[in-house]
């Protein structure tokens, strides 16, 4: 087999997987019964006496026959065009499983070839920027840390494409633990509180309680967290408000993260959680946030929901099981 009928092949085991079972199986045994049915009809017209042996002899007879054979043969054409329908839909499908998966995979190559030298290029110009290799005036530092502000935007580019790649392929690990929601959020608003404070944004926190369990990673949630407030900062003009709810609500914990921005129109709620979308190309942002923010929701069971209205803001909803021990992985 050459190497396009290996990709094929192994798109084709991508998308069995994501379906979790073959279909061809069932739709084989679907046509199959199918092609009984003409079959029956012919049997119960004979069991009812509908169908008598003068019928048959007779020129009625013939034409019933040459249309129960005409419709028997339409009906196998039928089945043929369909199953050859579906099988092209498979491959079509495969195909672009199987090519999306390169591009993740070779996405994760570079960006995973990239980490190490930026690190090596930002722990250098810190030395140089610390005067460890000598003496440098002012000028010259301003223009280091000019240098260190884009080796640090890379470097979140390249740590966002590479949690990205591990999400998809099923290679993050999950160690799920009871956290307090109340306290992550508490500590995600004293991180972000500087960045707000030079923009004049108040925070404003609404907690039911001090504390709200739900059986998660500590990690990813305080990450989804951080990018719902970072992003409500972001998009919120200055001396703005950004509010931070949490509260249960039934076997939820429910987290909402509101802003005072310009909204977002109706067409681009749902475009806003693909990968790389930016829909404010001024703003600065990998546009991968709010994408590994949903596989996170998604990993534990639960889900993040936008409402907007432009001039008045967003609302993004984060609902979490406060406990999946009962739901498997």
């Amino acid at each position: 087999m050459n190497k396009k009928g290996e990709a094929k092949e192994a798109g084709y085991g991508l998308v069995l997987q994501e379906l979790q079972e073959n279909p061809y199986r069932k739709f084989n045994l679907a046509f199959s019964l199918m092609v009984i049915l003409p079959f029956l009809v012919f049997l119960y017209i004979l069991v009812s006496k509908l169908f008598t042996l003068n019928i048959l002899i007779g020129n009625i007879g013939i034409v019933l026959l040459i249309a129960l054979f005409i419709s028997i043969c339409g009906f196998l054409i039928g089945v043929r065009i369909l199953k050859n329908i579906l099988k092209k839909l498979i491959a079509l499908a495969a195909q672009a499983k199987h090519s999306d998966q390169l591009k993740s995979t070779f996405v994760a190559t570079v960006s995973h070839e990239l980490k190490n030298p930026l690190t090596s290029i930002k722990t250098n110009i810190y030395n140089i920027s610390a005067g460890f290799t000598g003496e440098v005036n002012l000028e010259q530092k301003n223009i280091l840390g000019l240098c260190q502000d884009t080796i640090d935007r890379m470097s979140r580019l390249v740590n966002d494409l590479l949690d990205l790649h591990k999400i998809e392929a099923g290679m993050t690990d999950v160690n799920r633990k009871p956290c307090n929601v109340i306290e992550l959020s508490e500590k995600q608003i004293r991180e972000l509180g500087v960045v707000a404070g030079a923009r004049n944004i108040q925070i404003v926190k609404e907690f039911s309680d001090t504390k709200l369990t739900v059986w998660a990673d500590e990690d990813k949630l305080a990450r989804v967290i951080n990018n719902l407030l970072s992003n409500a900062i972001k998009f919120t003009p200055e001396a703005g408000i950004v509010t931070l709810k949490v509260y249960p609500a039934d076997n939820f914990a429910r987290i909402e993260c509101i802003d005072t921005g310009t909204g977002i129109e109706a067409d681009n709620l749902e475009k806003i959680f693909s990968k790389f979308e930016r829909l404010n190309s001024v703003k600065e942002g990998t546009g991968l946030g709010l994408a590994i923010s949903k596989d996170i929701a998604e990993m534990h069971r639960g889900k993040i929901l936008v409402e907007s209205e432009i001039g008045k803001g967003s609302k993004f909803i984060l609902l979490l099981p406060r406990d999946l021990r009962g739901r498997g992985r």
